[in-house]
C-alpha cells in the first residue's frame, strides 16, 4: 500500500512542478516593438452571436493597429447576427461579411467557416477570433510583434475568463486547472514532441504564408477540436508555435452559467488528455481517490502534503488566470463535482456517437 501511496503522491508532485514552471515563466504577451505594420486579416466565424458580436466589433474600431481588414462569416444564424453585420459594414469600411454556403459533407461547421474566411483574407497574418472575445486596443499590435520576434507560424492565446456568476465559478476555472497542471506552456515552443501541443480557437494568429501552404482548417475539417489538432499538425511539420495566457488584453466570457459550461466542456475535455477517454477517466478517479487513499492507509504525512500541494496549485493557477483566489478555493469541491458531470457527459456522448453543439449534431 505504501508504494501505491508514493505513486499517487509522485503524480501529484509532478503536476505541482508543472504549475510552478508555468507560474515562474509568466506566459503573457510582453510589450514589444513592431517591425513595420504588416496587414492583419481578422477573421470571425459567427453563428447566432447577437449578444457578443457588437462588443467585439466595437473593440476592433478601437485597435491601435490600423492595417487590418475584418471578415465575418455568418454561419446560418437564426438571430439578428446578419442585421448586426449589415450595420457594421456601413459604419466601418474595414468590415466585410458573407453568409456561408451549405456545409459540405465531411466538414464541421466552424472549420468550414474558418476555411471560407481564409479564402477571402489578404493579410500577412490571419487572426481567427471567436465572437465572444474582447480585445484591448494594444492586443493585436503586441500579438503581431511577439509573433514577429519569435518567427512563429502560430500564436494562440487562452483568453482571460470573465466570470460573473456562481455557476461559472464552479465550472469555468476547470479549463486552466487542467491545462496549467499538465502542460508547461514554454515547452509548446519546442518544435519536437507534438504531444506537447495546445491552442485555443478563440484566438489564433497564423503566419498567412504558412497557413496558405498547408490550409490548416481543411486538414482538420472533420475534427470537433480543431485548435489542438492544428497545433499538433504544425509541430509535426516543425513549424514554430507558442501558447500564452490572456490578461485584460485578450478576454472573454465563454459561458453564462454552469449548465452551459458543463455542456461546452464535455464536448472536448478528453482532448486535454491526448484525446484518450481512458486517461480522462483515470485522472478523474485519481482526483477523488487520492486523499481518501492516504487517509485509509494511514499515510498522514503524504495526506497533509497532498492537501497543501492541491490548494497551493489552486492559488498559483488562479493567479496565472487572473481569477479571484478565494473563490477558487471556496468552490474547490463544487468544481470537482462539476468535473464529474463533465466527464460523465463526455462518456455519454462517446456512447451515443454524437455531439450536439450550436444547433448541429456531429458524429464523434
Amino acid at each position: 500500500m505504501i508504494y501505491v501511496g508514493y505513486l499517487l503522491f509522485g503524480m501529484l508532485a509532478l503536476r505541482f512542478l508543472v504549475v510552478l514552471v508555468n507560474f515562474l515563466s509568466r506566459p503573457f504577451l510582453p510589450k514589444a516593438t513592431l517591425e513595420g505594420e504588416p496587414k492583419v486579416s481578422i477573421l470571425i466565424p459567427a453563428r447566432n452571436e447577437e449578444r457578443a458580436l457588437p462588443q467585439l466589433l466595437s473593440d476592433l474600431r478601437k485597435l491601435e493597429y490600423s492595417n487590418v481588414e475584418v471578415w465575418v462569416c455568418d454561419d446560418y444564424s437564426t438571430d439578428s447576427t446578419p442585421q448586426i453585420l449589415e450595420q457594421a459594414v456601413q459604419n466601418d469600411a474595414r468590415v466585410h461579411f458573407f453568409t456561408k454556403n451549405e456545409l459540405p459533407k465531411g466538414w464541421k461547421g466552424k472549420n468550414h467557416a474558418c476555411h471560407a474566411l481564409a479564402q477571402r483574407a489578404s493579410g500577412h497574418y490571419f487572426l481567427f477570433v471567436d465572437a465572444d472575445v474582447r480585445l484591448e486596443p494594444q492586443a493585436v499590435s503586441r500579438a503581431v510583434a511577439f509573433a514577429q520576434t519569435r518567427r512563429l507560424g502560430l500564436l494562440s492565446i487562452f483568453p482571460k475568463q470573465r466570470i460573473q456568476s456562481e455557476g461559472e465559478w464552479k465550472t469555468v476555472p476547470l479549463m486552466n486547472w487542467i491545462l496549467l497542471s499538465f502542460l508547461p506552456l514554454a515547452l509548446v515552443r519546442m518544435k519536437w514532441f507534438p504531444s506537447l501541443s495546445a491552442a485555443n480557437g478563440q484566438f489564433m494568429l497564423f503566419d498567412a504564408q504558412i497557413y496558405r501552404t498547408y490550409d490548416w482548417h481543411k486538414q482538420v475539417r472533420n475534427n470537433t477540436v480543431e485548435d489542438i489538432a492544428i497545433a499538433r499538425l504544425m509541430k509535426k511539420k516543425r513549424t514554430s508555435i507558442a501558447v500564452l495566457l490572456g490578461q485584460n488584453d485578450v478576454a472573454c466570457r465563454m459561458y453564462s452559467g454552469s449548465d452551459e459550461a458543463v455542456h461546452g466542456f464535455s464536448r472536448n475535455v478528453h482532448q486535454y488528455f491526448g484525446g484518450s477517454r481512458l486517461w480522462l477517466v483515470a485522472f478523474w478517479l485519481l482526483v477523488w481517490a487520492r486523499w481518501p487513499f492516504f487517509a485509509l492507509s494511514g499515510q498522514w504525512i503524504l495526506l497533509a502534503i497532498a492537501i497543501v500541494f492541491s490548494f497551493t496549485m489552486k492559488v498559483l493557477i488562479s493567479s496565472l488566470s487572473q481569477q479571484a483566489q478565494h473563490f477558487n478555493l471556496k468552490f474547490h469541491f463544487s468544481q470537482l463535482g462539476a468535473f464529474t458531470q463533465i466527464v460523465l457527459k463526455n462518456l455519454q456522448a462517446a456512447r451515443r456517437g454524437r455531439v450536439d453543439w450550436k444547433g448541429r449534431i456531429y458524429s464523434e
